[in-house]
């Protein structure tokens, strides 16, 4: 195994094929066209010397697979392993901690990961070497979440717009930390003292507003005799208003139980938001700050399940651990982890009446579980934690992502969709998040057909 995870750390130097440059586009749009679908994969595309890579950072959810590095995709041929960037780990720390979130920036040419083991990866993509190491505070911290890291670093970073800065969560702290893109110095923080152990975060598009969601318990069953009892009863996702390098909380808002991953529409007015213990979601009004709905599966489909105690589901060990949006928010996607789907809701109208559509369900595969998805630009294709592709109109698994030996990569839950010009310059990238756009939303609003996704 020690053999074969040294060769997994310097594959990426034997098969590197000369990219110039991997960067984020935060949110821009793909040109029409230059997205291949599975209709026409093989043939000529109209923009085809543009390059679509998918870029996997490993190890994922509770370090499976045994993998380490970034491995990376040919999106534009059957998703062919391309290379692994190393992190640089000697042998005797392979695989290395688990990956706590990607991120990356046009301007700077990098992408940023996160670890659990108490440091943040800027990575230059013009030479794939480590640009600089954040490791959070120099001083020892507190935390209220058992093997965290006493660094404070990290959690979940997210390129900010302009490319030149990151909003990163500290490890279940009660601080966010805003970071020089370039440097990795601090350039400032937020502080959330009513929302203490900080996790999930997303920001709309513009950088104006995020959504910091805490792993705050909120009934006494999730708030055993321990230090972390004192959280019993408090808010769980703090708003809050950014400014550049800056950010104060405009406010807080409870939701029923612990939040997990969450997304929001293109404005950020809304935010839809996984908790512990619900196969479904609920939804909140960040201007008013109150969560307005809970949305749930049919309980036919998992409570019975859900309530044994022998069931046990991979990863996260909840019925839903994964949400996100088409670009033109027409669908909700939420990971149905007691079923082996993924569940898609109908989004008519303006976003707070979401209908279930089980016509829609995506089949995934069995046993292994998903948690987490990315969505491209185009709203076309869908990446999830257990390693599927996805057509999204099609609503179908198209491909499984796949190492450099042929073998299923199971936990790809923290991945960046990139895109190349003629030249080797990176010119977009994925959200994370999958969260609403502003131009996809528009266009679908304009046609007059709230329920249908942009067909250009």
């Amino acid at each position: 195994m020690k053999v074969r995870n040294l060769l997994l750390a310097t594959a990426g130097m034997a098969l590197t094929m000369g990219i110039a440059g991997a960067v984020m586009a935060q949110n821009k749009p793909a040109p029409a066209g230059a997205m291949e679908s599975p209709a026409t994969r093989g043939a000529a595309a109209p923009h085809s010397r543009d390059r679509h890579l998918l870029f996997i950072a490993l190890p994922g959810g509770g370090g499976a697979d045994d993998q380490s590095g970034i491995a990376v995709l040919d999106a534009d041929h059957d998703y062919r392993f391309v290379k692994r960037i190393s992190y640089g780990l000697p042998a005797a720390r392979m695989p290395g901690p688990e990956v706590t979130g990607i991120t990356a920036s046009v301007p700077e040419n990098k992408v940023y990961v996160a670890t659990a083991g108490g440091s943040m990866l800027a990575i230059d993509l013009t030479t794939d070497q480590i640009a600089w190491e954040f490791k959070g505070e120099t001083t020892p911290v507190a935390t209220t979440r058992l093997g965290s890291a006493t660094s404070g670093c990290c959690e979940r970073p997210y390129t900010l717009s302009g490319g030149h800065a990151l909003l990163v969560a500290s490890a279940y702290n009660h601080w966010w930390w805003f970071i020089d893109a370039h440097t990795g110095k601090v350039l400032g923080k937020i502080d959330t003292p009513e929302v203490p152990n900080s996790h999930n975060l997303t920001v709309t598009a513009d950088g104006k507003m995020a959504a910091l969601a805490s792993l705050t318990p909120i009934s006494a069953a999730l708030a055993p005799k321990t230090s972390a009892a004192r959280l019993y009863g408090k808010p769980n996702v703090a708003i809050a208003d950014l400014d550049g390098t800056s950010g104060k909380v405009r406010c807080y808002i409870h939701f029923s139980d612990s939040p997990r991953p969450l997304t929001m529409n293109h404005d950020g007015s809304l935010i839809y938001v996984n908790v512990n213990n619900l196969d479904g979601f609920e939804i909140a009004d960040t201007r008013t700050c109150k969560m307005i709905k809970r949305v749930e599966l049919p309980g036919e489909l998992w409570k019975e399940k859900w309530a044994d105690p022998n069931n046990h589901f991979f990863g996260h060990g909840l019925p839903s651990h994964g949400i996100g949006m088409t670009p033109d928010e027409s669908e909700i996607w939420v990971t149905d982890a007691v079923n082996d789907a993924w569940q898609v809701w109908d989004n008519p109208g303006d976003g707070r009446g979401p209908v279930y559509n089980p016509s829609k369900a995506v089949k995934i595969q069995p046993g292994i579980g998903s948690s987490w998805i990315t969505m491209s630009n185009d709203g076309k294709l869908a990446f999830v934690g257990d390693g599927s592709i996805i057509d999204v109109r099609a609503h179908k698994v198209i491909g499984i992502m796949k190492d450099e030996y042929g073998t299923p990569i199971h936990t790809t839950e923290k991945l960046a969709y990139m895109t190349f010009d003629g030249s080797g310059k990176m010119i977009e990238a994925s959200n994370q998040f999958a969260i609403g756009m502003a131009d996809a939303y528009n266009a679908r609003m304009q046609r007059g057909a709230p329920n249908k996704q942009a067909n250009n």
